[in-house]
């Protein structure tokens, strides 16, 4: 990395992280760890930072957001269990493709599996008996995490770099729990988050007629929402999302959304993992940057 482009003191409690080895190719990483407002009291999180090489510090340009349940995910094999998306190789393919680079801002996800469902899942009660597992949630609080981010997160990371604070420049990402979250986000939080990236979400949590509602108390429409990215494979454990996934697609037409607010893709093939969404996260990413050129 060029000496040139070490963080400025304004970034503030970010650090640069050097974890070797490191599977990182292009772009810069700084992390800290914060108390989340609905974690207990001692406990902290890291919170990522990833900065594209096109991050011009001495004379900055409004650069997209995009902010990511999982954020261990985001660029580096060696930080997670089950691999990583690649996004920093996505992101400087896209650049040299002529698309905006986007940072990204992700949050770790907590080690204890019941914990992360109950963050990542909208806080309606899941009352399908045959999914209802140990590690699904059973007090689900996605609306305080996404409100963490909204009004604690998202400002203060436009307080520190220059970023496009329009909401068609600023995404919600995350897959399985988080991509569930993500779209909850889209929903909930039409003011703030013009994009949705949201892979392999698990609608099967939900009857028909909760997804139903969690549209209509939403109020969604093509009018008041933005854009939204929907993924889903279809091999092994895959399987059981795809149906909620075509599901929620069919909804979202029949509200009024098109190609031009509607990404979708389905992959009969691809199995639930980190490596299936990083294929899938260029045509998405696509879809949201094109019209921020």
């Amino acid at each position: 990395m060029s000496k040139k482009l070490q963080i400025p003191n304004r970034i503030g409690v970010f650090h640069r992280y050097n974890q070797k080895p490191s599977t990182m190719e292009y772009g810069y990483h700084y992390d800290y760890k914060d108390h989340l407002p609905f974690t207990p009291p001692l406990s902290k999180r890291h919170i990522r930072l990833w900065i594209p090489e096109s991050y011009d510090f001495a004379n900055p340009k409004p650069h997209p957001v995009l902010y990511m349940a999982d954020g261990q995910n985001m660029v580096d094999r060696y930080l997670s269990a089950y691999g990583d998306w690649h996004l920093d190789r996505v992101i400087r393919d896209l650049g040299k493709q002529g698309y905006p680079e986007p940072i990204l801002v992700g949050i770790d996800c907590p080690k204890n599996p019941r914990r992360r469902s109950n963050e990542l899942n909208p806080p309606y009660p899941i009352t399908r008996p045959e999914i209802i597992k140990d590690e699904y949630p059973n007090h689900p609080i996605a609306n305080r995490y996404i409100d963490y981010i909204a009004n604690e997160l998202k400002p203060y990371i436009e307080s520190i770099l220059c970023v496009d604070t329009r909401k068609e420049a600023t995404g919600i990402g995350g897959s399985s729990m988080g991509g569930i979250m993500a779209f909850y986000g889209f929903m909930a939080y039409p003011e703030t988050f013009g994009y949705s990236h949201s892979f392999s979400p698990p609608f099967f949590f939900y009857t028909h007629d909760q997804l139903d509602a969690m549209l209509e108390d939403n109020h969604v429409s093509p009018e008041t929402h933005g854009k939204v990215y929907l993924y889903v494979g279809g091999k092994d454990f895959e399987k059981i999302f795809v149906e909620g996934t075509f599901y929620m697609k069919k909804k979202l037409m029949a509200l009024g959304f098109g190609k031009d607010q509607l990404g979708f893709a389905h992959d009969k093939d691809e199995i639930h993992h980190e490596e299936a969404w990083y294929r899938y996260s260029p045509a998405a990413l696509k879809f949201w940057l094109k019209d921020l050129r």
